[in-house]
């Protein structure tokens, strides 16, 4: 099979086009472009606000006037990640598409179904006769940095109240509740030292875990490259004196990070890597498959500055102390995750470092606390913490007109039985609701496995049966 010969042919022609066009969070303004353009070549009313959001009006189809306005949405960002060695620009370069089969997957990087192919449904209808009621098509800009678009986005201007998010993944699924998140910037302030002498400099590096969505994936038991890299240090430095000159990992808050990397001097250096083989084949021995690939390596490197055994023991445990993972599972709903955290980034800052750690909870309270765990945490290394981006959850209401909708069109499709969920994570559907209560939603998607990761995979048939999933529901809304 070509990717061509695939179906239904407007959707995957539009999911090609918009991932030739570079969409990284921050970086839509050409994609928001192309999608007003393509509207307004189409026939259609199109806009883009200040948050650069694209509104798009259609008119009802022939036979539809009276029926309700309905809205479609999702976002026109992708996360930009790519496997070491993989040369690849995500400011100029179009996603390379490797198509095996039925999976479609990128070429060594993330491929963006999260969300083209959201962007590339609402444009196949806009490019198309089906009949459907008034629509309103909302593609929102910086969702995986913050939710930034619809932060930004004026709801008063909708004439909508029946709302298809098509940012979820998972056939035959349709998601009515998420969880709220937050992000929290821990500033920690280094010192600096001249090494004693005696002491030898090493890189150790981190690498091979498997990654993933930070909500998603946090109950597949895969471990973050940050933590591991604190747990190595921490026990090797009871071994040996330590000064740290850097420690670099993640670059994303909502993914689990694959690789982290720490440059550090040593008094004993063979006890110390000693400590530290046998701290990497204790966390060898608690991998869960995903993680298989996992490898430690230490070389000789030498580096400008150092800071002091104690501060650099101060940065290790803060970073061993931060939640990560799973806290609490839902009381109500069997096997949901109810809040959690990850310890996502480390990265140099002005004075030192910044390290960053994204919460997610259902239940306001519960995220709440977990931004005092941070702050206490940070407080025993007299650090400050920021905490940005917070965002609400979306409370769960049975059997909405949009649920039973959803539920008959994939019974009268397919002759199955489709499901109603919860997830954890986080949707624009929190707030869009938040700005608008009145809002029927759901969300639903394409088989997609493996977000924010290049080893992200699209089911190509699941997206054609989306696709037929989303024209009967639109013509019987």
């Amino acid at each position: 099979m070509t990717y061509a010969e695939l179906e239904p042919k407007k959707v995957f022609e539009y999911f090609r086009k918009i991932s030739n066009i570079p969409r990284g969070s921050g970086n839509e303004a050409a994609a928001a472009e192309y999608v007003r353009s393509t509207a307004v070549s189409l026939g259609h009313e199109a806009s883009i606000d200040g948050a650069g959001n694209v509104l798009v009006r259609a008119k009802a189809t022939p036979g539809y006037e009276n029926h309700a306005p309905l809205m479609l949405q999702g976002h026109l960002d992708m996360v930009c990640e790519a496997n070491r060695g993989v040369k690849h620009d995500f400011l100029t370069d179009p996603i390379e598409f490797v198509l095996n089969g039925d999976l479609l997957t990128a070429n060594g990087t993330t491929l963006g179904a999260d969300d083209g192919t959201a962007v590339a449904i609402m444009l196949a209808i806009l490019d198309s006769d089906l009949p459907h009621p008034e629509l309103e098509c909302l593609f929102t800009t910086e969702e995986e940095t913050g939710l930034s678009g619809m932060r930004g986005f004026d709801a008063s201007v909708l004439k909508s109240s029946r709302l298809v998010n098509l940012d979820s993944e998972g056939e035959y699924e349709a998601t009515v509740s998420c969880a709220g998140g937050v992000r929290s910037h821990i500033f920690f302030d280094s010192d600096k030292e001249d090494l004693p002498e005696g002491y030898s400099s090493v890189m150790i590096e981190v690498g091979g875990l498997f990654g993933g969505h930070s909500g998603a994936d946090v109950n597949l038991g895969r471990k973050g490259a940050v933590a591991v890299i604190a747990r190595l240090l921490y026990a090797a430095a009871k071994d040996s004196d330590i000064r740290v000159s850097e420690i670099v990992g993640g670059n994303r808050d909502n993914a689990i990070p694959r690789e982290c990397h720490a440059a550090v001097a040593v008094k004993d250096n063979e006890a110390f890597m000693n400590a530290l083989t046998s701290e990497a084949e204790k966390i060898r021995g608690e991998l869960v498959s995903d993680d298989n690939g996992f490898k430690v390596t230490a070389v000789p490197v030498k580096c400008e500055s150092f800071m002091s055994n104690r501060r650099s023991l101060e940065l290790i445990a803060l970073l061993k102390t931060l939640p990560t993972g799973v806290r609490t599972m839902s009381r109500s709903v069997p096997g949901l995750v109810e809040t959690s955290s990850n310890l996502a980034v480390i990265r140099k800052a002005e004075n030192g470092f910044e390290i960053v750690v994204s919460s997610r909870s259902s239940v306001e309270s519960r995220l709440d606390d977990m931004q005092n765990i941070i702050e206490c945490a940070a407080l025993l290394t007299n650090s400050e913490v920021k905490h940005t981006d917070r965002y609400p959850g979306w409370d769960y209401t049975e059997g909405s007109e949009m649920q039973k909708l959803y539920l008959d069109s994939v019974k009268n499709l397919f002759g199955i039985d489709a499901k109603i969920i919860g997830i954890h994570a986080g949707l624009e559907c929190g707030l869009l609701k938040a700005k608008k209560d009145d809002m029927d939603m759901i969300s639903i998607g394409p088989d997609v496995k493996n977000l924010h990761s290049p080893d992200e995979v699209l089911s190509v048939s699941s997206l054609a049966r989306l696709w037929d999933i989303v024209v009967e529901i639109l013509k019987n809304a």
